[in-house]
């Protein structure tokens, strides 16, 4: 049995493609394992489709926001947002665009340094979202509002 000591963990801000691609390999069996029964509706997560659109050293270090959890080297969890100027409310969003984690702690600890960043920066909101169709969903929108999150939308798709 490994002990605390003989593991390293820590959070760390993504910035390198050849980085960002390895983040996605390393969690890609999460997802690929929630995309058959908890995953987005008709849409499954391409993780080739999210490494070619976004790692880019000009895009990780201005556009997409990425933190991974790191455990020995290999990634345990990671969050995504994207800082963006919302041009119908003429203010720039931090819109998380993917988040995963198979520790629930470090999961939060993911979010929370995301936010802090986005604040420091004087980005003044944020938005966050939830597969609907995942067991932890209607949980997981109680936390979001214990941390001061309202519901602003709700999005429906339709396969055409």
């Amino acid at each position: 049995m490994q002990k605390a000591s003989d593991y390293s963990m820590s959070i760390k801000k993504i910035i390198n493609p050849e980085e960002f691609a390895k983040v996605w390999d390393d969690l890609e069996i999460y997802f690929r394992e929630e995309n058959k029964t908890y995953g987005h509706r008709y849409l499954p997560i391409s993780k080739q489709s999210v490494i070619d659109s976004w790692g880019h050293t000009a895009l990780l270090n201005n556009t997409m926001h990425v933190w991974a959890n790191l455990e020995n080297g290999e990634a345990k969890g990671v969050v995504m947002f994207l800082e963006y100027m919302n041009t119908t409310f003429g203010e720039k969003i931090f819109t998380e665009y993917f988040w995963i984690s198979n520790d629930p702690k470090k999961s939060f600890s993911l979010l929370k340094t995301a936010l802090s960043f986005a604040k420091k920066k004087g980005i003044k909101y944020a938005t966050v979202s939830c597969v609907e169709n995942y067991p932890t969903s209607e949980r997981l929108k109680k936390v979001y509002q214990k941390m001061g999150f309202h519901k602003d939308t709700e999005t429906f798709i339709k396969k055409l």
